[in-house]
């Protein structure tokens, strides 16, 4: 009786994850959850394909998608790959799932944190769109599902006199070579030297690396044609350096990234630098505005300040976070 409770208790719960998909999605907002194996068969893993289209005011806190309610047992989440922007802002990405009950299974709900850059809508949560998956059962309908042509083991005889004489002789020879092998001396294996590698120069740090990429854009021969591949090559670096240091900032557009800096490197003068120096190289990429050359010198001077302005502010915030955990 309290089997047959628990399993009608899990039904309902997995009906009231499928029931309401979609709740926190707002307008402009759509994620479609496909499976891309049809009838799979129980414990089979099946994929899931993800497709997320948000608002042009939307920014995702996290690119991993997680279930919203802990799946019940005989749901497994095999993995969860991180979602992929593709050129038209469309988010793309897989899940793998095994289901271990037949018949008709709902998908779990899964969710995403996000902002809108509208007043009153600091941080929501974004949810996929329910699917179902018809889960066949490995033993057909009507199968007996018992073991054939299994034959009886005849019942063994005891020992007999011959047996008795070859085990003696047996358990004779091995206590005597295990009486010779303590008497052996061991050979001790010869030591070899084995050479050491030597160590390699260790990488450069970032900020080393974003200041050398910005001294060769800066030295490099400067020309109207090439314009472009200087600005575009100095702020690469300055978003590479942002990445080493766990800012997601290849990807992002200008306000996008505005919004994911830390508090620590988007106040006072290097808000503004940022500004300046992502607002002119989004003219010259999507505007096409050729620059001469004092500008040009003068941009790759601001943005080098703005590289000194951020590593200090780095190494500034990690000493206050040590001092904070020594407390």
């Amino acid at each position: 009786m309290f089997a047959r409770i628990g399993t009608a208790a899990g039904l309902l719960l997995a009906s009231l994850l499928a029931a309401d998909p979609a709740v926190a999605q707002l307008h402009g907002q759509h994620w479609s959850v496909t499976p891309e194996t049809s009838r799979p068969t129980v414990g089979d893993t099946v994929t899931l394909a993800f497709r997320v289209r948000l608002d042009e005011r939307d920014l995702l806190f996290d690119t991993v998608p997680k279930p919203a309610v802990t799946p019940p047992d005989w749901v497994r989440i095999i993995s969860v790959e991180k979602l992929r922007r593709q050129p038209d802002r469309i988010f793309v990405g897989h899940a793998r799932l095994a289901f271990y009950r037949p018949g008709k299974q709902p998908v779990p709900i899964f969710q995403l944190p996000f902002m809108r850059s509208v007043k009153g809508l600091e941080r929501g949560t974004f949810s996929s769109d329910s699917a179902t998956v018809e889960v066949v059962p490995v033993l057909t309908a009507g199968s007996s599902g018992t073991l054939r042509d299994i034959k009886e083991t005849p019942a063994s005889r005891g020992p007999g006199p011959a047996d008795l004489i070859f085990g003696l002789a047996a358990l004779l020879a091995v206590g005597w070579l295990a009486w010779r092998a303590r008497r052996l001396p061991v050979p001790q294996p010869k030591a070899v030297a084995t050479p050491s590698e030597p160590a390699g120069p260790p990488p450069p740090d970032p900020y080393s690396e974003a200041l050398r990429r910005l001294d060769a854009a800066m030295a490099a021969q400067w020309s109207t044609s090439d314009v472009a591949w200087h600005y575009a090559e100095i702020t690469e670096a300055l978003r590479d350096y942002l990445e080493a240091h766990g800012i997601p900032a290849r990807e992002r557009t200008t306000t996008e990234l505005r919004w994911a800096l830390p508090t620590a490197l988007a106040t006072g003068e290097s808000l503004r630098a940022f500004g300046s120096v992502f607002n002119a190289a989004d003219l010259v990429k999507f505007a096409h505005w050729r620059p001469g050359a004092g500008e040009a010198d003068a941009f790759g001077q601001e943005a080098r300040a703005l590289l000194q302005a951020w590593d200090r502010s780095s190494a500034l915030a990690q000493q206050a976070e040590r001092i904070e955990a020594r407390r």
